[in-house]
């Protein structure tokens, strides 16, 4: 009985810290996102993860949006009624989009540069957290998840990257890709790992 109240507990804190200060961009798909809105631009909309604050910006394109609504103004807004820089949420520490430069890379170079660049812009905390909190509830349902989730590469079109112009090109795409997805597995398994060793940590202490 012990046991299941502080399993319970620990998921009202992480529902009430999840639910705090939500800001939610609904795509034209239908498809919503849910983070922290750091900054409109012209092109893009840059965003955090709730679970990656620190972390890097990801990113959506403006065109892909189709309203958004932030969790102080409870009301839904349309792109339209939107600046394309929104002061309230810009941040000093983002990473500003620089301009790329024209001279052509080697293959090689565009291989190395996407894989340097997926280890330093893809940390993968979404594969970490949310495999590691579904193995403490449920472990073999957090193994599926794992195993599910490590299967299916990042979509890198959603990943805040500096290197735009880059990513056009084929090579780089699929070394950056390739990369991350490396990454992405690991990080599952690293979840499953916290997730189920949290879990027994509490079963000792509660047996204790």
């Amino acid at each position: 009985m012990r046991w299941k109240r502080a399993v319970l507990s620990v998921c009202f804190v992480l529902t009430a810290t999840l639910g705090y200060g939500q800001d939610l961009i609904v795509k034209k798909s239908g498809d919503e996102l849910i983070g922290k809105i750091v900054k409109v631009g012209e092109d893009t909309i840059h965003y955090r993860m709730l679970s990656e604050e620190t972390g890097p910006m990801r990113f959506v394109l403006r065109s892909d949006v189709a309203s958004m609504q932030f969790a102080t103004q409870p009301s839904q807004r349309q792109l339209s009624q939107l600046p394309h820089s929104n002061d309230e949420y810009a941040s000093t520490s983002a990473i500003p989009e620089g301009a790329t430069s024209s001279r052509a890379y080697t293959m090689e170079e565009l291989m190395y540069q996407g894989r340097y660049d997926a280890l330093l812009y893809y940390k993968g905390q979404g594969p970490l957290w949310g495999t590691a909190g579904t193995t403490f509830l449920l472990p073999p349902v957090g193994l599926v998840t794992g195993i599910i989730t490590a299967a299916v590469p990042p979509n890198v079109d959603n990943l805040f990257h500096p290197n735009y112009q880059l990513m056009k090109e084929p090579v780089y795409r699929e070394a950056f890709k390739k990369q991350a997805h490396k990454r992405k597995i690991g990080k599952a398994a690293a979840g499953f790992g916290i997730g189920f060793g949290s879990l027994i940590a509490l079963a000792l202490m509660l047996g204790a």
